[in-house]
């Protein structure tokens, strides 16, 4: 399984990574800003506050690195599995979606106060986000 890492294509992990990244931006940023804040029950001090404990450079580093090790591991998957498409590859997103915020996002979400909405919005972002990387990745092999 691990004879095949020469096959990676890191540019392609390296774009989707970002395109992860971008999509959370516009998500998050320029569509549903104000709507992810009052589903989380965030006032404008506590976002303020957010943003002064964790300065963007470090919070959207941070955030930058997790998209592009999540999309090697996805590529590491691309690669075992063959996939070639973009297709093929947008729907090994979606199944990895299924895991990783179906199994472990609801799980987190039960625990918490917030609205079912506030998981909506947070899990159509990351199965956008996980197909977009997945398209990416089979199809730039």
């Amino acid at each position: 399984m691990f004879e095949k890492l020469n096959q990676i294509n890191w540019p392609a992990v390296l774009v989707a990574g970002f395109a992860m990244f971008m999509i959370g931006g516009v998500w998050y940023g320029a569509v549903f800003a104000k709507l992810w804040q009052r589903l989380h029950g965030f006032t404008d001090e506590q976002v303020k506050a957010m943003q002064k404990a964790r300065p963007p450079q470090v919070f959207f580093s941070i955030m930058l690195g997790a998209y592009i090790v999540g999309a090697l591991a996805m590529s590491f998957l691309v690669v075992n599995l063959d996939i070639r498409t973009a297709f093929s590859g947008a729907i090994l997103g979606a199944f990895l979606w299924l895991f990783a915020t179906t199994a472990i996002g609801l799980t987190d979400h039960i625990t918490r106060t917030r609205p079912f909405a506030a998981y909506i919005l947070d899990s159509v972002y990351q199965l956008v986000a996980f197909m977009a990387a997945g398209a990416i990745l089979a199809a730039w092999r």
